[in-house]
């Protein structure tokens, strides 16, 4: 097997991986106030990197006197902190809306509207100075579209709440990728990854403590769910993404990722019995076909 093909179904899992993540978050719901959800699986997701980070800084000498000035040292904390405070927020953003829309949206419809992040991304990128193709613009129009097709059932009366609060996790996510490149350099991205999810899950929790008034039994009784959203689709999933991203290029990348939504829609029927309508197929696929369009070189 070609190290291209062994790097494209590495991706493949990843994408059938993350794709199991909906049904997860859907259970959490199920168990617990979502906010709380979101915030522990967050904050087990920053432990689980620790030693990780560690290792990387001891391979690194990143902040070690003995490789760095005192002024680089400083300038790297600085910039680590803001990265985690910018990336953080933005995945807040995204992470929560998405968590929240689940109370109302279907696994596999989540999926597809949490993808528009694809199409976004690039529009976002135009705030650190990167020019915006005309066939992005187009493949935003088609997402939208998609979105309407899919949500818009008689008009904006036909619409959840979790509809909405999924389009702008969609925008959250776009938002944390652009802010990781502004920050991401060869031996900080775990670090920036454990500090933006430490903030997502302190700032996560405060707003559940105050809003939703969680208890230790709900969190105990999704334990298991935790586990495997912490462990799977995260930790599983993401370090699969990296290792599968060094054998192939970026686009096909792109493309195989992005075939979590449908993972998502087939996982949901499968394990939820999530039937989405004809209508929201409909939409789905519209979603994709702009998605796949927005990857194209």
């Amino acid at each position: 097997m070609s190290e291209k093909n062994k790097g494209n179904l590495i991706l493949l899992l990843t994408a059938i991986l993350w794709g199991t993540g909906f049904i997860s978050q859907k259970l959490g719901n199920a168990v617990m106030p979502p906010m709380t959800f979101n915030a522990v699986r967050q904050l087990m997701a920053a432990l689980v990197l620790t030693p990780v980070a560690m290792r990387g800084l001891r391979a690194s000498g990143y902040l070690s006197p003995k490789f760095s000035t005192q002024g680089q040292i400083e300038f790297r904390k600085k910039r680590l902190l803001k990265a985690g405070l910018l990336c953080g927020v933005f995945m807040l953003i995204g992470t929560a809306t998405q968590q929240i829309g689940l109370l109302t949206v279907s696994a596999g419809k989540s999926g597809f509207i949490s993808s528009i992040y694809i199409v976004f991304t690039p529009l976002f990128s135009v705030i650190v100075g990167s020019k915006v193709k005309k066939r992005t613009v187009f493949c935003i129009a088609l997402a939208m579209i998609g979105f309407a097709v899919m949500s818009l059932k008689g008009g904006l009366g036909g619409t959840t709440p979790g509809d909405w609060l999924t389009l702008v996790s969609a925008a959250g996510f776009a938002a944390q990728i652009v802010a990781v490149n502004c920050f991401v350099d060869r031996d900080n991205a775990i670090l920036i990854s454990q500090a933006q999810f430490f903030f997502c899950g302190i700032v996560g929790l405060v707003i559940a403590i105050v809003a939703e008034g969680p208890t230790l039994a709900a969190v105990f009784a999704g334990v298991p769910v935790l586990l495997y959203q912490t462990f799977v689709p995260t930790a599983g999933g993401y370090t699969l993404q990296i290792i599968g991203q060094k054998y192939t290029d970026s686009s096909t990348a792109a493309l195989i990722m992005s075939l979590e939504a449908v993972f998502a829609m087939i996982f949901g029927a499968i394990f939820l019995h999530e039937i989405m309508s004809i209508r929201e197929i409909a939409g789905a696929a519209i979603i994709f076909g702009a998605t796949v369009l927005g990857q194209r070189e």
